[in-house]
């Protein structure tokens, strides 16, 4: 029997992928196979996660946990998404395990305009990422 949830899943993951891809200009972003439950099973840091990023520049790798839907709403027009502190905690470990930075990607699946796609962070995380975009900017300002 063909889980409709898994092929939504999988289906966002893969547009995670591309949409990345597609706005950050030399970055690669990949879909761990198994959506990281074999790395989370096994342990294994390298295959946790369900999308995987290398931005040219940055010192780390990205991991992005992906959520499509979770709209509680019985309005067929999506009007909110319910976020779960268990999906930050699992990907920042997952994150912490392989020194990468932790995202969480979500869909409103049915929205037909303005926001589709978006992506959250712990902001302890997210000041980090600007703290060391700050120090390479000043860097290269230092060098001319």
């Amino acid at each position: 029997m063909v889980n409709k949830k898994k092929i939504k899943g999988s289906n966002f993951e893969r547009e995670v992928v591309e949409k990345m891809e597609e706005l950050i200009p030399d970055s690669t972003w990949k879909r761990v196979p198994g959506s990281g439950a074999m790395g989370t099973t096994m342990g294994e840091g390298l295959l946790m996660a369900d999308v995987i990023g290398d931005v040219p520049g940055f010192f780390r790798k990205f991991r992005g946990e992906c959520k499509a839907g979770y709209n509680h709403s019985s309005d067929k027009e999506v009007k909110q998404f319910t976020l779960y502190k268990e999906w930050f905690d699992k990907i920042k470990m997952e994150a912490s395990k392989t020194y990468s930075f932790p995202l969480l990607f979500g869909k409103l699946s049915g929205s037909r305009t303005g926001v589709k796609i978006f992506v959250a962070m712990d902001i302890e995380d997210f000041a980090l990422l600007m703290n060391q975009y700050l120090e390479l900017v000043k860097e290269l300002n230092k060098h001319g």
